[in-house]
């Protein structure tokens, strides 16, 4: 079944009014190929990370907010982000004393992360490029999108680059949306934003004002937040399977 819905009716796009392409990035641009997760420090340490606990940390009560007072600085940044990880092990059997400990394993766990572009993705940016389009990075990431960007190997190939931690806002906060086409030069109404998470990729942007397509790669992570569409209708957001489809999309 392919996951899409009926209810936005304004998605289609047309080659005629589409001036520029908002795409976020981890999941639809790059993925992480090698990493340090939360889940093997927590194993080092003889504990095991609930999935309650897990969901409410990953996926309740962050996106969509604004956070203006975090984005202030890289140091506020990640002072929250140290907030939020402490309050996270307070849900766990992790004793007090190890937080530190644990913290530490997960940052240092970013200096050997890999990311890495899809394969389809540098060709893809080029021709969207060469059609005249402008092209933005529109990103749930944390203050070093980007450092995230250039180890992808994706530098120089957009126009525009913006995080949440630098918006102040987290996707489908419209806030984040209007930043980042302030900052692309187009209105909402001339562009098209592309994403692998429901709710902030498809959702956000059509409430915005925008047009979306969505990604839906083989073998990715379940994205809970999309709909089932019957097999036997036709999604009214495109739905592709990689960046190529945008090719004939746009």
């Amino acid at each position: 079944m392919t996951r899409a819905t009926n209810r936005h009716t304004n998605s289609s796009t047309n080659r005629h009014t589409t001036r520029a392409v908002l795409l976020d990035f981890y999941g639809t641009l790059a993925e992480a190929t090698q990493w340090v997760s939360i889940d093997d420090v927590f194993r080092e340490h003889g504990y095991e990370l609930p999935e309650r606990v897990r969901g409410d940390y990953w996926n309740q009560g962050i996106d969509g907010i604004e956070h203006l007072e975090h984005s202030q600085s890289r140091d506020h940044y990640l002072a929250w982000q140290r907030e939020r990880l402490l309050g996270m092990l307070a849900e766990t059997d992790v004793h007090p004393g190890e937080y530190d400990v644990i913290i530490k394993k997960l940052r240092e766990g970013s200096t050997t992360r890999v990311l890495e572009a899809y394969p389809e993705v540098p060709e893809v940016l080029r021709e969207l490029r060469a059609r005249g389009l402008r092209l933005a990075i529109c990103s749930n990431w944390d203050w070093d999108l980007d450092e995230a960007v250039d180890e992808a190997g994706l530098a120089g190939l957009v126009d525009v680059q913006v995080s949440s931690a630098w918006a102040g806002a987290r996707k489908p906060h419209p806030r984040i949306f209007g930043h980042t086409l302030e900052k692309v030069g187009v209105p909402a109404a001339g562009a098209l934003f592309v994403g692998d998470s429901w709710g902030p990729d498809v959702e956000g942007p059509v409430a915005s004002g925008m047009t979306a397509a969505y990604v839906s790669r083989s073998g990715h992570w379940p994205d809970p937040t999309a709909p089932e569409c019957p097999a036997n209708e036709r999604p009214a957001v495109p739905v592709v399977t990689d960046l190529r489809g945008l090719l004939d999309v746009i």
